[in-house]
């Protein structure tokens, strides 16, 4: 496998990134026969609507996602989506802990239920600060968002991570 992380200058790989995506696609084979045939999972755009399928029959909402996201499933389906965000944009991976002021910085995935955190991973072009970047938790979160900020019915898609996303589709 290519290695995709981000080893610019600044900032530094950190340590559990590289881990985490060495585990990750160890155990994809095993994750993409357990979640439908081998086949299914190529990496291509069109992967991610039987991902958001897949996600969607596991989950109702984005409490239940959070509660799960150190499950094997959901880290699989991470992995997945950055991956294809990755192999289709040229992006790389990253991994910057941020915690509130006093706080301690998390380790990768570290709580249960974060607060005041970011201890998961992102996707974005070499470089490129992670405020641009996407993160695959997120958009398995997003999915069950039914509201915009100012409260209009929105439909989110997997597939929205790779920018395509139509503003007027509501479908």
């Amino acid at each position: 496998m290519a290695d995709r992380a981000d080893h610019s200058i600044d900032p530094q790989p950190h340590p559990d990134l590289s881990a985490w995506l060495t585990e990750r696609a160890q155990s994809f084979e095993h994750w993409a026969e357990a979640n439908s045939t081998p086949e299914a999972w190529d990496f291509s755009p069109q992967s991610l609507d039987a991902l958001e399928d897949l996600i969607r029959s596991r989950y109702d909402d984005d409490a239940e996602t959070l509660a799960a996201r150190r499950d094997a499933f959901l880290q699989g389906a991470c992995w997945y989506i950055g991956e294809v965000v990755c192999r289709t944009q040229g992006a790389v991976w990253k991994f910057e802990p941020f915690a509130v002021e006093g706080a301690e910085l998390p380790s990768l995935f570290g709580e249960a239920d974060p607060s005041g955190v970011i201890d998961d991973p992102c996707v974005g072009l070499p470089g490129e600060d992670t405020e641009e970047a996407i993160y695959p938790m997120g958009a398995v979160h997003g999915l069950f968002t039914t509201e915009d900020e100012l409260g209009n019915p929105i439909v989110q898609h997997l597939s929205y991570v790779l920018g395509d996303s139509d503003e007027d589709d509501e479908g």
